[in-house]
């Protein structure tokens, strides 16, 4: 049905531009073609078809995404060869001002199918070592929302289903597991519960700056399911979310250096068990705060006409350690985009992860809780626009945190095709 849809959308939009392009306008580009290299997408440009789309305010872009990912030494005992795992995404937005239909809104629907876990329940690791690999799931609604923007672009509410790995705790060298780290607790900040399900997200942007992000979600959100059955139901329970986005450009002979500097709270409802030795004090509550910081700036650029050049990223989390296992956490690494010769592209990532387990709970509940940190290196070979191969490495020392496994040692390869 899906596929009906756009390609009756799509169909009429093209006849209608085909009806008012006057005789006298410019011969359009070359359309991409078909396999080349050359072509932003596997599938080219539709003999101008997607071109055409485009221009009326319609977008398609379609993904794959497949890691063949293996434990070197180390990992949990298991007789298991669940190696291979892939996702396939599908985005269609719909720019609503330039189909004429509501100035300054648009709307994006981002559907996702899974296949496979990977190797992340034997790895040992507290946080998934593939970071994509969700398990067998059909196709199902991933992000569906609808934006407005006010005064003059300097405010915009977004309502819908929301992903707020998208929204809150960005960065611009760790944030996609599609494209950049595998490892979770390098893609986003573990200690921020970052919803996907119904929510509401405000931006405000008085000045180039600086912004502030303002965010709601339902707290008890199953993945990949509406979310009606909980946020309307029941407890009203809802993460919220306060962030203060700083942009700078810093000065060099090669032209600015931009960077990113994201400071953030959030507020969790959720009920929890306090660590107390005192059957009073161990009643669940909710009310449960957090404080996060991300920070990405480039450092390094070979020439001002391109992004060749070197960026550093960094990100702390901080949780109540009266209620949470891990109280704090810590990333940070380096990206070099260019790095080899003739390989202007390509991207060298390595980063580490470090988590701090609380001091309550090894006090009160479990001594032999310990900390977790994981590194990771990976090489983004960029062969055409539409195919990207990527192998990775990953060292993680005292998976789960508690001993029983001294480390493990993960690699793997990605595939990532854009149709």
């Amino acid at each position: 049905m899906f596929r009906i849809v756009v390609l009756a959308v799509a169909a009429t939009l093209y006849l209608h531009e085909r009806a008012d392009a006057a005789d006298t306008a410019p011969s359009p580009p070359a359309p991409d073609r078909l396999l080349s290299l050359d072509s932003k997408t596997l599938t080219g440009d539709w003999t101008g078809f997607r071109r055409t789309l485009d221009e009326r305010g319609v977008r398609v872009n379609l993904f794959l995404n497949h890691q063949y990912e293996g434990i070197v030494k180390g990992g949990l005992p298991s007789k298991r060869d669940d190696r291979s795992s892939a996702s396939t995404d599908a985005f269609v937005s719909l720019d609503l001002e330039r189909m004429k239909l509501l100035p300054g809104a648009d709307v994006l629907l981002h559907l996702q199918s899974n296949w496979g876990r990977g190797i992340n329940l034997i790895s040992g690791s507290l946080y998934d070592v593939n970071d994509d690999a969700d398990g067998d799931l059909p196709y199902h609604v991933a992000q569906l929302w609808f934006r407005k923007h006010f005064f003059e672009r300097k405010a915009a509410l977004t309502l819908g289903f929301l992903d707020f790995q998208t929204i809150v705790d960005r960065n611009a060298y760790a944030n996609s597991e599609d494209k950049q780290f595998w490892n979770q607790a390098l893609d986003n900040n573990p200690l921020v519960p970052l919803s996907i399900g119904l929510g509401a997200w405000l931006e405000v942007k008085p000045v180039k700056w600086y912004s502030l992000q303002l965010g709601v979600a339902d707290a008890q959100s199953v993945l990949y399911k509406p979310g009606f059955s909980t946020a309307f139901h029941d407890e009203a329970w809802f993460v919220g979310y306060a962030e203060n986005d700083f942009r700078v450009a810093l000065p060099s002979s090669r032209g600015p250096l931009p960077g990113n500097y994201r400071v953030g709270v959030v507020y969790d409802p959720r009920r929890r068990t306090p660590f107390s030795y005192s059957e009073f004090d161990r009643r669940p509550h909710g009310d449960d705060y957090g404080a996060f910081v991300s920070v990405d700036q480039l450092v390094f650029r070979e020439r001002s006409e391109d992004e060749q050049g070197l960026g550093v990223f960094g990100r702390f989390g901080y949780r109540t350690p009266a209620t949470n296992r891990i109280a704090r956490f810590w990333s940070a690494g380096v990206s070099y985009t260019g790095l080899i010769p003739l390989r202007d592209r390509d991207v060298l990532g390595l980063g580490a992860a470090f988590e701090r387990s609380s001091r309550l709970y090894r006090s009160r509940v479990d001594d032999e809780l310990d900390n977790e940190t994981a590194y990771e290196l990976y090489y983004a070979i960029r062969i055409a626009e539409w195919l990207v191969i990527t192998p990775d490495v990953q060292y993680i020392d005292n998976p789960g945190a508690h001993g029983d496994v001294g480390r493990t040692i993960v690699a793997g390869v990605r595939t990532r095709v854009s149709f």
